[in-house]
């Protein structure tokens, strides 16, 4: 699954650099993330806990993208982002890490100094979990890798540009207002619809 993986992410981005365009090279995004987790906690994961121990609950980390453009409606955005959550709820300790590694094509609407975009991505998730509790004599957990997928989209401003509007000799710096994202997950024997915040700096050259 990982070779073909790679061959799509080839397939797309070849094609999104080598297209003339008026619009950035390459945006690159960087800033913070929070996510609402939900649907992690369940029987296997907690024995014994019952569906609702870790409903849902809040996680924060960082995100990184970097978009390459074929055209002023059209890219393609590779996203990698790390969620961390440390939190106790009905004596229960859980600790979990999540990587997210992401690709797939986003459209815009472009003017002056406003950018709007929608995206859809798949890729990888890797988390790792620990969880315990004064009552557990071996703490419970997972680690695992599996196949991961986000649908949103987000709001740029430009705050900063440096040579022509849109030329390939120029640059920009954006703030990105917003980004939300559907952030759907397959841990646990099961799928999690989690929802990914973010907000940061755009650099585009």
């Amino acid at each position: 699954m990982r070779k073909t993986f790679w061959v799509i992410i080839m397939a797309m981005v070849v094609p999104a650099v080598a297209c003339a365009q008026q619009a950035p090279w390459v945006e690159v995004f960087g800033g913070y993330a929070y996510g609402l987790v939900r649907g992690y906690a369940d029987d296997q994961l907690v024995p014994g806990s019952g569906p609702a121990a870790f409903g849902s609950f809040g996680s924060k980390g960082w995100i990184g993208s970097a978009a390459f453009n074929a055209t002023k409606l059209l890219g393609v955005v590779g996203d990698v982002s790390d969620l961390d959550t440390d939190l106790t709820s009905h004596g229960v300790t859980l600790t979990m890490h999540a990587h997210t590694y992401l690709i797939g094509p986003r459209i815009y609407y472009r003017t002056e100094r406003w950018e709007v975009f929608a995206h859809v991505m798949i890729g990888e998730a890797h988390a790792s979990a620990g969880v315990s509790s004064p009552e557990m004599i071996t703490p419970g957990g997972f680690v695992a890798t599996k196949i991961a997928a986000a649908a949103g989209g987000g709001m740029d401003y430009t705050i900063y540009r440096r040579g022509l509007h849109f030329n390939r000799s120029g640059q920009e710096l954006a703030a990105r207002i917003v980004q939300v994202d559907w952030l759907m997950t397959n841990f646990a024997d099961g799928h999690q619809n989690n929802f990914r915040i973010s907000t940061g700096l755009v650099f585009r050259f």
